[in-house]
């Protein structure tokens, strides 16, 4: 058979739509060697955004919000993961976000476990179940043969503050095949988004939650716009905090120049026709978002959060550094991190918002600094082309 002349190799996630961990998961599956036979195992196939090569499995057991649901819904994927692996006579089996990388660890056999890391987990273990993956980590993870992480400062974070193994902790970039990105990008714009991209447009893209800042953004913004009259705000993505945003915009006049277009297939044609490209995020990972914006052409402007920023614009800086002041990098512009509390339109910009006003104007009034990074930003991109990283997920895999 020929399933049996091909390394079988299953990855595990909860679902191909939406973030960038499934964005990754899907360009792995894509860009693997012929040699492995795929099996694309997912929580739920109801709506697929991202592509994929292999035999697509659906586990029928969606996300549940209610803790009792949650636990059968666990057992339920643990038994028919178990299952898969010894019927399809799984080789290796890779997984993206806590809740896959606990399943594919409790089913370990004959597989190598790798299991995939993508956040600063310090900072992002909030809530009940934020500390109960912090507590499952610290006592699992150890468990998996390889444990992939997307940047430096994550290595270091898993091992000082969770005491897991260095030895099996590996760091492999985010990948991007940037000729697909900019074939995206030259898409042509709906009729109804055209008005607006004929102005400076300030972008930004992902899930409107606590985590990616917007309302920093927004009300920075406010500032922005008694410099630069005709400035337009384009915000990417959906969440939980759309109605505060909305909200904040309303209370601050301007809604005629803030325009939230929802989560959108294909981002690149909106960010590729921006000035600049913005990302006022609390705490990261390796932001796929940021990269994107990079291989668009974009100049770029990040909050230096833990982790990934530091890494992906000023790489030969110590990852331990913080911006304090604007930090003008070889590939991009980074700032102070936003404090991340909520305000209201009546509340005055913090020191760290009042930055980020300031290196947007910077970059819409002064055309060489606009030229030079958006240079820089195809320049740094390239670092992270998926022919590089592949190699490195083969090098993990065999």
């Amino acid at each position: 058979m020929e399933n049996n002349k091909k390394r079988n190799l299953a990855i595990i996630v909860p679902k191909l739509t939406g973030g960038g961990a499934e964005r990754v998961a899907s360009n792995l599956s894509l860009h693997l060697p012929e040699e492995y036979h795929r099996y694309i195992i997912l929580y739920d196939t109801e709506k697929m955004d991202y592509s994929y090569k292999g035999e697509l499995i659906d586990l029928n057991a969606k996300v549940i919000a209610n803790p009792l649901g949650k636990i059968k819904n666990f057992i339920k994927r643990i038994y028919k993961v178990r299952k898969l692996k010894k019927e399809l006579k799984i080789d290796t089996t890779i997984s993206f976000m806590e809740g896959p990388n606990i399943v594919n660890i409790f089913t370990k056999q004959r597989d190598k476990v790798i299991i995939s890391v993508r956040n600063f987990k310090s900072k992002s273990s909030e809530g009940f179940y934020g500390k109960l993956y912090k507590l499952l980590i610290q006592v699992f993870y150890n468990k998996a043969d390889i444990i992939v992480v997307v940047s430096k400062a994550i290595k270091r974070d898993l091992i000082e503050n969770f005491g897991l193994n260095e030895e099996k902790i590996i760091v492999i970039y985010n990948f991007y095949k940037n000729e697909k990105i900019n074939e995206l990008a030259r898409e042509v714009l709906e009729d109804e988004y055209i008005e607006i991209f004929k102005n400076p447009v300030i972008n930004t893209a992902g899930r409107l939650t606590r985590q990616k800042g917007h309302w920093h953004l927004i009300r920075a913004f406010k500032k922005v716009k008694e410099e630069v009259s005709d400035a337009k705000l384009v915000i990417l993505g959906q969440g939980k905090l759309e109605a505060y945003l909305k909200k904040l915009t309303k209370d601050l006049g301007l809604e005629k120049d803030v325009h939230f277009l929802g989560y959108k297939k294909n981002p690149f044609k909106y960010i590729a026709r921006s000035t600049v490209y913005t990302f006022p995020s609390l705490f990261e990972g390796f932001p796929n978002a940021l990269c994107e914006a990079m291989a668009c052409g974009v100049t770029v402007i990040s909050s230096d959060c833990k982790s990934g920023p530091r890494e992906i614009l000023a790489p030969d800086t110590d990852i331990e550094q913080q911006a304090k002041e604007i930090e003008y990098v070889k590939y991009g512009i980074l700032l102070p991190v936003c404090d991340g509390n909520y305000y209201d339109a009546g509340d005055p910009l913090t020191s760290e918002e009042r930055l980020l006003q300031e290196a947007i104007v910077k970059v819409l009034s002064n055309e060489n600094l606009k030229k030079k990074c958006k240079t820089k930003s195809r320049e740094g991109i390239k670092r992270f082309h998926s022919d590089i990283i592949i190699e490195q997920w083969e090098k993990a895999v065999n």
